[in-house]
């Protein structure tokens, strides 16, 4: 299949087993403002590994090595409104990391980052399930207790 968009993205847990998440307003109000993790597209000629390395950075200062994000946890293709009733397919590569809790530095977001990112902030799993907000994916709390009950 050929898809409109490919990402990477980052479960970031810290020494507590948060998770940084982001907030982000989407370009359109049909798709609504909602938690996400880092991460974004896979530029030409990338590596989704190499595209998780980049954008972990621009989005939150932290450098990190290729190894240390190892192989893919997961896969996911999913359609998104990008304007008005126009569609685009997206695949996705998600990898995983645990670091030391850190603040967040926006030095590196990129203009589109400026405005659509509104906030940053580490989620305990039981915060992200109590909440009212909107997080991406809908799984995402699955996705969490997959990957702390896999350490």
């Amino acid at each position: 299949m050929t898809y409109d968009f490919t990402k990477s993205r980052v479960l970031l847990f810290d020494q507590d087993d948060r998770v940084l998440l982001f907030l982000t307003r989407a370009p359109v109000s049909t798709n609504p403002t909602r938690w996400v993790t880092p991460g974004g597209h896979v530029e030409p000629g990338e590596s989704h590994l190499e595209a998780a390395v980049r954008e972990l950075f621009e989005e939150t200062g932290l450098q990190v090595a290729e190894h240390e994000l190892g192989t893919p946890i997961l896969a996911r293709e999913f359609s998104d409104e990008r304007a008005p009733a126009v569609f685009k397919t997206n695949y996705e590569e998600w990898f995983t990391l645990r670091t030391t809790r850190f603040t967040v530095s926006n030095a590196n977001w990129t203009p589109e980052e400026n405005v659509d990112m509104e906030a940053s902030r580490w989620w305990a799993v039981g915060e992200i399930e109590e909440s009212g907000d909107l997080f991406e994916p809908d799984n995402l709390v699955a996705i969490i207790h997959d990957q702390l009950g896999s350490r």
